[in-house]
């Protein structure tokens, strides 16, 4: 069974890592989505690193903190949170729904509560990074335990069969 691990982080260096780790450890694969308010990318000692790999066009400098480990959309509108970065598959969900609808219809598809959807777009809009992460049952609790790790917080486990959170144990 597919879960979602959601967390907040409070910038790029935590997000970094916490990512790059998952991957490492092949937790996720490519089921990892990353976003961020355009205004809040450009932030910390990773600034110019970070714009370089989720922005649509690439600064001068060629640092790929990432690795390319994300496939990231051009800056565009969302409701509710103005102009987003976003990379992964979450990206093209967010492009292809109606214009009113925002990332908590995208969360909703996640099975978090409306509730919930709600908060973690109301930390996203308040300068936050958000990281969804889908994966085995067998493989969500070590993903929770290494957002945790980098210092994610808000963490939770969603599957939509369910209609409230899981909370990672470990």
């Amino acid at each position: 069974m597919i879960k979602t691990a959601i967390a907040i982080f409070k910038g790029p260096q935590q997000t970094k890592e916490a990512v790059e780790e998952i991957q490492e450890e092949s937790l996720a694969n490519s089921k990892i989505s990353v976003i961020v308010r355009s205004e809040n990318l450009h932030q910390g000692e990773f600034r110019e690193e970070i714009a370089h790999e989720l922005a649509f066009y690439p600064s001068e400098i060629n640092l790929d903190i990432f690795n390319a480990w994300l496939v990231q959309t051009p800056p565009f509108v969302v409701p509710n949170l103005g102009e987003v970065v976003v990379a992964g598959p979450m990206a093209s969900q967010l492009m292809h729904q109606p214009l009113s609808r925002g990332l908590v219809e995208v969360l909703l598809s996640y099975g978090l509560s409306e509730i919930r959807a709600r908060h973690y777009e109301h930390e996203v809009r308040t300068g936050h990074w958000l990281v969804l992460i889908q994966t085995t049952h067998e493989k969500i609790n070590s993903v929770a335990n290494t957002l945790r790790g980098y210092g994610g917080r808000d963490i939770e486990i969603w599957n939509k069969e369910i209609e409230h959170p899981l909370h990672p144990h470990g």
